[in-house]
Parts: C-alpha cells; structure tokens; sequence
C-alpha cells in the first residue's frame, strides 16, 4: 500500500516478502512487451494473429501507456506493486478493514472467490489479502510475471484448458499449491477456472459451476475457508464473443482489463465457513462447492 504522502508500506500485521530495500522498484527494462498477449499459449499461427490483431485494436495499446505510467512513477517491487498497479489504473478498493479481520492471520486458509473479470480479479486479491498477510499464492492465469519477479511469486500460473502441456502444467500447479498449504501459507483460488460468463449474447451473466478439485485440496490440507465475493461483470461486447467463437473471447480479455480500470472495486469477505457446513466436506464433496458457491455469492446480495 501507499500512505498519504505516498511511501510505500506494509500494513500492519503484513510482513513484506521482497527482501528488498525501501524505495526499491520494478527495473521494466527487462520487461518484454510482447508478453502482454493472450496469443501465447496456442499452437496454430492464424489464431494467434487473429488474437494479437484484435488486441491491438482493443485493450494493449492501453495497458502499454499505462505500463509506461507505472514506470514514470517509479514502480514498487514486491506487495506494494499491486496496491500500485492498481492506482495506476484508477481501481480503488473499497472493501472495509473489519471485513478483513475475516481472514486469518495464520495456518492453512483456501479462499475462495467468484471470477466475473479476469486479469483484475487475481490482482485485486492479491492488494486484498495482502493487506493482511503475505504467505500467499494466488491460483490464476498471469500476464505480468515478467515484470516483477517477487511480485510474480505470489501467484502460482493456472494453464489454459486448449495449451499442450494442460495437464501436466495443472499437476504441477496443484502441486504447488498443496505443499503451500502444507507450510500454513494462504492459497486464494477461483474454483470456477474460468470468468463468468452468460448462457446468450443477451442474457444475465453466470458463475459457473466450481471444481471439485478445491474440496480435495481443503479436505487434505484441513485450510480454514474464507469466501470473497466480487460485484460486476466483464462488458456486453465480451459476453457476445464468447457466444460467437472462443477465439474472439480470448481476444477481448485485454479490452476487458482497461474495461475495468477507473472503476471502484468493493469486493465482500466474508466469516470464515462454519464447523457444520464443513463437515459436508467429507461426505458429499461436490455437493459442499456448490453450496459454498451460492454462499459466496450471497455475499453479494446481503453485503456480506
């Protein structure tokens, strides 16, 4: 976070991992642009293009005046990176601090989130929780590894379904996220695996149904659940190119990040899940997700 006079800090209670020196920032001269692209991660050469062309047209040349923004104002490394990525995008969290006193300071804890974003979602979660305690992992799909190492850390990469080498990518970062847990860190992850999205070009937006995967990985770790609920959709021109083609839909996700900048953001944390639901956990994995899915977004309809 940034204070009044805007020196970076760390909140009380959150030791920053960086290892770095106060004032220390983001060197973006190694940062190679052409990563910014959802193109990446498929095979075929026209798809790609067709990505790349429509990104350009849409959201990159955007993010890259913002990236040079960011850059001006001397980024910093590690946490305060995030609180500062995000200013830099005029997104201003609103969550109060009491709602954050939900999460635990300490031992294993899976939090669990709706995904109606993208990008932003897994940023805005790591500015959230990190203003409570930095031995997390954040699941989701990154862009910005290459710009600051430390900051890169907290997430662990989440493969697209259509890439090679899905599976054994989705191993691995299972993996990791296991042995995460195992050490009493904080894994936050969004069970859905993908961004909400509507059933017609038209139609209402819905979070879809979440994976099982997340029971198996609270049941082994025996992780405290905190569920956190994020307001708003992705734009009406997304939700119709999802309908149209998965190309189109993967070619509007950087449209969607500036889509998303200078809007507040109030995401809902909600009380850790109670000893009795929890014990559905053991029983009935896949019916205790879909519960805990329509609790987290109950979050949103009574405020928490």
């Amino acid at each position: 976070m940034r204070d009044e006079t805007g020196t970076d800090q760390v909140v009380d209670g959150a030791k920053d991992q960086s290892g770095g020196q106060p004032g220390e920032t983001v060197n973006f001269t190694k940062y190679d642009r052409r990563s910014l692209t959802y193109a990446n991660s498929f095979d075929s050469p026209a798809t790609a293009l067709t990505i790349r062309t429509i990104e350009w047209f849409t959201g990159k040349l955007s993010i890259l005046r913002m990236i040079k923004q960011f850059e001006r104002r001397g980024a910093p490394t590690g946490q305060p990176f995030w609180r500062a990525a995000l200013d830099t995008m005029g997104i201003d969290l609103q969550t109060p601090d009491a709602q954050l006193e939900h999460i635990p300071r300490e031992g294993p804890v899976v939090a669990v989130a709706n995904h109606p974003h993208g990008l932003v979602d897994g940023m805005i979660l790591a500015d959230l929780i990190g203003r409570r305690r930095t031995d997390y992992k954040i699941l989701t799909r990154a862009l910005l590894t290459g710009i600051d190492e430390v900051a890169a850390s907290y997430m662990i990469p989440v493969p697209f379904p259509h890439e090679p080498d899905a599976q054994r990518k989705s191993v691995e970062m299972r993996a990791k996220a296991m042995a995460h847990l195992k050490e009493g860190g904080l894994i936050s992850v969004f069970p859905s695996g993908v961004v909400a999205s509507s059933d017609s070009m038209f139609g209402p937006v819905i979070e879809r149904e979440w994976n099982v995967f997340t029971a198996q990985m609270i049941r082994r770790s025996g992780a405290t659940v905190v569920p956190i609920y994020f307001p708003g959709a992705n734009s009406r021109w997304y939700q119709v190119a999802n309908r149209l083609s998965p190309t189109l839909r993967q070619s509007l996700l950087l449209h969607e990040v500036v889509h998303s900048c200078n809007r507040p953001q109030k995401p809902v944390v909600g009380p850790p899940v109670p000893a009795d639901k929890m014990a559905m956990l053991q029983s009935d994995p896949r019916g205790f997700m879909a519960w805990l899915r329509e609790h987290t977004l109950s979050l949103g309809r009574d405020g928490g």
